[in-house]
């Protein structure tokens, strides 16, 4: 292996540590009263009072801390300029989309129909692009060259 290739895979598995971190200390770090709630009490009570704004930017914050972690991951992997752009702005209009589905389900909430409001902040709240994106763009790779 080429000392390209060592420094490559240390810098991937960096950003890997770091979307494991954010993982590992989420109730520390990114507390916005939803964690214990889907933990516990999802089903039989009502939201925990508060403000959505205020869950909207903690998970925002997570959200775009995972964003450019994925993105350097893919960036380590792929080297393209332009794939760079075309992911940021699929990650700018996903968190878009996402955080407008994220407010009416927040505001149609009814204790036990807790579904819509938690996947949709999973989606928020998780590298799933990533999951989505790799498999994707090493299968556009290999097809291309």
């Amino acid at each position: 292996m080429r000392p390209n290739k060592y420094i490559k895979y240390i810098l991937v598995l960096v950003l890997v540590s770091g979307l494991i971190s954010i993982r590992l200390f989420e109730k520390k770090f990114f507390d916005d009263g939803l964690i214990n709630f889907f933990e516990f009490s999802y089903q039989t009570e009502p939201l925990p009072t508060g403000d959505f704004f205020n869950v909207w930017i903690i998970d925002s914050f997570r959200f775009w801390l995972n964003s450019f972690l994925s993105i350097g991951i893919l960036m380590v992997l792929f080297k393209e300029i332009k794939l760079m752009k075309f992911l940021f702005g699929l990650y700018f209009l996903s968190f878009l989309l996402i955080s407008f589905i994220f407010f009416i389900a927040w505001k149609n909430y009814e204790a036990g129909n807790y579904l819509s409001l938690f996947y949709t902040r999973r989606l928020l709240i998780q590298p799933v692009l990533l999951f989505i994106l790799l498999p994707a763009l090493l299968y556009h790779q290999k097809n291309k060259s």
